[in-house]
């Protein structure tokens, strides 16, 4: 999954919140790649085609699925290469996802995929030339999310708040992230419901309600964003809009009503670690 290779970010620094040095770190680094791979673009829209012709529910997610939803203004000033895609699908189809992408010549990681095929698959291109990372109903990373009751929301990609809520939960999180973040948050307005370009405030702040960890981890990278934003090649008024847009969601989910768990562990706080690392999930 090329989108959550870590390095060092701001949740493992900084201890006590964001500071101005963890954001330029981060932003120093943001330097846009060039074009996305038209054949993972291709391939990873023929994937979802293909289900959606089975009557699977099989939905993008990471930098392709952020990318095909963007303009076309948008994919030129922050389209990057990308790696591999990324995909969410449901526990109860993955033996009919599994007949699906061997149709289509993928080539299954056999050892992964029978330690780890309840709740994660890996797929191979036939020519090697890229990897399939498919999630079953959760994503889990640095922290959990249950996505098996959203993949029918809209078509294609997971919704927007979804999407972004998979870039603001890296614990350690690096100028891709942000940058696929703020690319998400340029063509999607927060707002009731999720949509072509809208993006669910209440879904966001409500599954950050819940989790203190993920709280935690989201805000301090919406924070992070605000400032690395600047750095990225667009004009001032996007920067402006595209932090203002992350400010709303900080607000929002400030304002949104806790939970006794979450209450429960906010006491704690940060003395004690509240996000899984990469090398601690299997």
């Amino acid at each position: 999954m090329s989108g959550y290779s870590y390095r060092a970010g701001v949740s493992q620094l900084s201890g006590g919140g964001v500071t101005h040095e963890d954001a330029a770190e981060v932003a120093g680094t943001m330097e846009p790649d060039s074009g996305a791979g038209s054949q993972i673009l291709s391939d990873a829209e023929a994937v979802i085609g293909s289900a959606d012709g089975e009557g699977l529910r099989v939905r993008l997610i990471g930098g392709v699925g952020i990318y095909l939803r963007s303009s076309a203004g948008t994919r030129s000033a922050l389209g990057r290469s990308y790696g591999d895609f990324d995909l969410v699908a449901r526990r109860k189809e993955s033996r009919q996802l599994r007949r699906l992408l061997e149709g289509l010549k993928f080539v299954p990681e056999t050892v992964f995929n029978a330690t780890h095929g309840e709740t994660r698959l890996l797929y191979n291109h036939p020519s090697g030339a890229y990897h399939v990372d498919v999630f079953l109903d959760e994503f889990n990373m640095s922290h959990k999310l249950d996505f098996s009751k959203r993949l029918d929301i809209v078509p294609l990609t997971l919704p927007p708040s979804d999407l972004l809520l998979t870039k603001m939960q890296v614990a350690q999180i690096n100028q891709k992230d942000l940058s696929d973040a703020a690319m998400l948050l340029l063509d999607h307005a927060p707002g009731e419901h999720d949509g072509e370009t809208d993006l669910s405030s209440g879904h966001f702040a409500g599954t950050l309600a819940r989790d203190w960890g993920l709280y935690t981890t989201v805000t301090d990278n919406l924070a992070m964003l605000m400032t690395a934003v600047a750095a990225l090649p667009l004009t001032a008024p996007d920067h402006e809009l595209i932090a203002g847009r992350a400010g709303e969601l900080m607000r929002a989910a400030e304002a949104a009503p806790k939970t006794t768990r979450w209450q429960v562990r906010s006491r704690v706080g940060r003395r004690v670690r509240w996000y899984e690392l990469p090398e601690d999930i299997g």
